[in-house]
């Protein structure tokens, strides 16, 4: 019920604020939780000590970007209900790679876009949106459901359609990329704990297959995209190329191929702005590191 209120009021009353106002307050605020929070420093200075090589202090000054970037994405959704398709789209300074997307959907087998934690991901489908696309969006499941609907009435735009990202989510996301649509999912986090194994940043974790399992299925593009921040309130989408997959009779081993070569992108593009990336929960907790303590590629 508690987090039902404060996102209510989150949307209702703080959404309403002038975004320069909202913005500061939520660099404010990710700051200050930051500095009160040492499980989320330790947290954020792992993740940060994996994406990048430098110095202690680089890794320290990318740990708190980390959470003051939570804090502008919650100031994005607490505005979103408010903005209008084309007022959302104006945000977007630019569009990098573009020309992929569209070549891979003029294919007609679908394409799956999987993007990160990084930036605010959710101008993807607002600028799909407003350019006439219809997507379909595999997330999270929230509880208590009044949590839930309340999320999905406010990230609401025509067009774009919300599922959660269970069986019946993968379902009508075959469904979609089979009738050579477009579906969007997260790949940097395990939520239904019941990813691979792999490498990620040079220690195992586990991460969802989810992505390369439809593309496989459906011989939908697999294409790497990223919603990053170049200023309060303005975004550059960047659309990598699609990724080579495998498709042979061993299913297993194209899975555990296109994991390879899917963690590698993800890799890549959390490269580009580490201090972008807002996963405030363990990424690497509980598994083992590699022997010796070394990195693989």
């Amino acid at each position: 019920m508690l987090r039902f209120i404060a996102l209510w009021l989150l949307v209702r009353v703080f959404g309403r604020l002038p975004a320069r106002v909202l913005y500061v307050a939520a660099d404010g605020v990710g700051t200050l939780v930051w500095y009160a929070a040492p499980r989320l420093r330790r947290t954020t200075r792992d993740h940060m000590r994996h994406a990048i090589d430098g110095d202690p202090r680089a890794v320290e000054r990318a740990a708190r970007g980390c959470v003051r970037n939570a804090a502008r994405y919650y100031a994005d959704f607490a505005r979103a209900s408010h903005l209008s398709p084309a007022a959302a789209f104006a945000e977007i300074e630019e569009f990098e790679g573009v020309d992929r997307f569209f070549e891979a959907y003029d294919r007609g087998c679908g394409v799956v876009l999987v993007s990160a934690h990084l930036g605010n991901p959710e101008y993807l489908f607002r600028a799909a949106s407003f350019l006439g696309f219809e997507m379909l969006v595999l997330t999270e499941p929230l509880s208590p459901p009044r949590v839930h609907e309340l999320v999905h009435a406010v990230r609401n735009v025509p067009g774009v359609r919300f599922t959660a990202a269970d069986m019946r989510g993968a379902r009508e996301a075959l469904t979609t990329l089979r009738a050579g649509g477009v579906a969007a999912v997260l790949g940097d986090r395990d939520i239904q704990r019941n990813g691979r194994s792999v490498p990620f940043f040079g220690e195992r974790t586990t991460l969802p297959t989810g992505p390369v399992e439809l593309a496989l299925r459906t011989n939908a593009t697999l294409m790497p995209v990223f919603g990053l921040r170049s200023g309060r309130g303005r975004y550059r989408i960047v659309f990598c190329p699609p990724l080579e997959l495998q498709r042979t009779d061993d299913r297993e081993a194209d899975v555990q191929a296109a994991m390879r070569v899917l963690v590698g992108a993800l890799e890549d593009g959390i490269r580009r702005a580490p201090e972008q990336w807002f996963v405030l929960q363990p990424i690497w907790a509980g598994l083992p590191r590699p022997i010796g303590g070394m990195r693989t590629m």
